[in-house]
């Protein structure tokens, strides 16, 4: 069914509205100071990025604005020209002017009727309201319970950027990973390991750590050059060892799938490691997926290649059980390393990443059993799924946060 534009608009701004003024009720001082930050905020960013890069947005809140160059990315992973960056950045400003109209207003301190006055339904105002009692009485839920060791906090301010056209936070990221690892029950769950939003960041300060310190004493003589290098060597399996306890007591050669969410420049996008299986006498492959295409795939490769290197170095030092690797494939690991930048389905808005990220997650954890083989890279493609499939998951997770807050409230 066709509809009108206009009455689309409308609908929209019927969503955000009721959107604002749930969280609005739900602590009216906070998320006043809260939405006068935001305004200032969204407004200064906007005009660095109609400078800078038209095509970025925040995620998280209190993120600095990081500048970008397109002519340093890699050809085969930018795939947009600066037309479409243009165009997606007008659409971006008309829904942030819009989206900042809500802003204002309840900025201004003017009067939040919670039953919408264009909203008939006396039910779902009743369901509304029953919502912000319950989430006021469980000011916070930690999923999947308090006493997990990986346990997500999660407080009704977070609840924010599940609003329509807002940009999904690390918090709600890593809910919703926590929430994927819980509740697929078919065997294969065993076979993943998920790192959090976290954690790249993270390895890739361990990875340049190094690079940094050795352009910083290329002027220096060869003896101490040497001497140097040796003690850099040292500072790098230091800090890959302190970095090990992300992963503390899992052997990630020995799992099939490793998930790892990116967040670089504004932008979500996911990287997944493949261990093969021993029969097929091949090394590991990364899968990059990205639904704008906007990472540079060959920097990430670079960065993961390293910590794949430095794990193998490190467990080659003792002994290992058992490895899904023949011992000539194991003995030249580093060098048998695959990349894949894999074609997906695109968002068709600016703001939708996080959320095809985990989708990505989901459809792939459904649709993969076993250990993944050459041939089954035919699934993926443009047309693996329809892009408003992912972006139907705002409310998914909003539906199951809200019954995760009212378990909450009557515990």
């Amino acid at each position: 069914m066709r509809h009108d534009s206009c009455s689309i608009g409308k609908a929209d701004s019927k969503t955000a509205n009721a959107f604002q003024k749930e969280l609005y009720a739900l602590n009216p001082c906070d998320h006043k100071r809260t939405l006068n930050r935001q305004f200032s905020q969204r407004k200064h960013k906007r005009e660095l990025l109609s400078q800078e890069a038209p095509y970025k947005f925040p995620v998280d809140k209190g993120e600095s604005f990081l500048n970008v160059d397109l002519k340093g990315r890699d050809s085969s992973t930018t795939r947009y020209s600066e037309e479409k960056f243009s165009s997606c950045f007008l659409k971006k400003t008309k829904a942030s002017q819009a989206q900042s109209s809500h802003t204002k207003r309840h900025a201004n301190g003017e009067a939040v009727v919670l039953v919408d006055e264009e909203e008939p339904d006396a039910n779902k105002a009743a369901e509304r309201m029953d919502e912000v009692v319950e989430c006021r009485n469980a000011t916070k839920v930690y999923y999947p319970s308090r006493v997990d060791p990986e346990s997500v906090e999660i407080c009704c301010s977070d609840m924010e950027s599940l609003a329509p056209e807002a940009y999904l936070s690390s918090t709600i990221m890593n809910f919703y990973i926590r929430y994927l690892q819980k509740t697929k029950a078919h065997a294969d769950v065993v076979e993943y390991h998920f790192f959090n939003t976290y954690f790249y960041k993270k390895l890739k300060e361990a990875v340049l750590s190094k690079v940094k310190t050795m352009q910083s004493h290329d002027s220096c003589c060869e003896c101490c050059l040497s001497r140097f290098h040796q003690i850099s060597l040292n500072e790098k399996e230091a800090s890959f060892f302190k970095l090990r306890r992300w992963w503390k007591g899992v052997n990630i050669f020995e799992k099939a799938y490793i998930f790892l969410p990116i967040h670089e420049d504004l932008h979500w996008s996911l990287v997944i490691i493949c261990i093969p299986d021993k029969e097929d006498k091949l090394g590991p492959s990364l899968l990059h997926l990205d639904s704008l295409g906007l990472h540079c795939s060959k920097s990430l490769f670079g960065t993961i290649r390293k910590f794949l290197e430095q794990e193998w170095k490190f467990l080659r030092q003792g002994e290992v059980s058992t490895l899904p690797f023949s011992d000539k494939i194991w003995e030249n690991l580093p060098r048998r390393i695959d990349e894949n930048v894999i074609p997906v389905p695109q968002q068709r808005n600016e703001y939708d990443c996080g959320l095809f990220v985990l989708f990505f997650m989901e459809r792939f954890m459904e649709e993969v059993h076993g250990r993944l083989k050459k041939k089954d890279f035919v699934m993926f493609g443009r047309r693996w799924f329809k892009p408003e499939e992912a972006s139907r998951l705002r409310m998914k997770i909003h539906n199951i946060l809200k019954e995760e807050f009212k378990n909450a409230s009557e515990a």
